[in-house]
């Protein structure tokens, strides 16, 4: 029994000394899976389109806190997350608080069909070339991030949020303070 344990002990020991070298390896190879690297510093200043095509830049925005939201008419858990969306925006517009959402589809008019069905009230973006998408290592959709008053990134959620929620609110709170 005694010479099993030590067995499976040895064996353990040399598989986590030969495996977690290549799990770090692994992910140094690929920067964009440090999704974290945004937290703490300046969000990444871009100008993209609006849905009737004016210039629109990021940066006009300072001094509100944001939501910027990354999505696609094609992704189903960007379209659940509207309606919250939606919500959240009427509950916090007259508190200095903005909404982006920035659509990454390749066409701006599948994105105008798509709002006729589903409209939004806050600014609606288009990214078909991934311009403002890769700097905010945006890799999978929908992906947000919440921005504070001195353009600050925050938090950063990946995939669909409940944004009615008391977590959510408490953020969003913090940000308007």
């Amino acid at each position: 029994m005694k010479k099993e344990f030590v067995s499976l002990a040895i064996l353990f020991a040399a598989a986590v000394f030969f495996l977690a070298p290549a799990e770090v390896l692994f992910a140094q190879q690929f920067p964009f899976l440090e999704v974290e690297e945004l937290i703490g510093s300046s969000a990444p200043d871009f100008t993209l389109k609006d849905l009737d095509g004016r210039n629109v830049t990021f940066s006009s925005f300072r001094g509100k806190a944001i939501l910027l939201n990354f999505w696609a008419t094609w992704c189903p858990y960007c379209r659940q997350e509207r309606a919250s969306l939606n919500s959240l925006y009427k509950k916090y517009k007259s508190r200095d608080f903005q909404i982006v959402a920035v659509s990454v589809d390749r066409s701006a008019m599948k994105v105008k069909k798509f709002l006729q069905d589903n409209p939004s009230e806050f600014i609606i973006l288009s990214d078909p070339e991934r311009e403002a998408a890769a700097p905010f290592n945006v890799t999978g959709l929908p992906t947000s991030y919440l921005i504070d008053r001195g353009g600050v990134v925050r938090h950063k959620y990946i995939g669909m949020k409940d944004w009615s929620g008391n977590g959510s609110l408490k953020q969003i709170e913090a940000l308007l303070k």
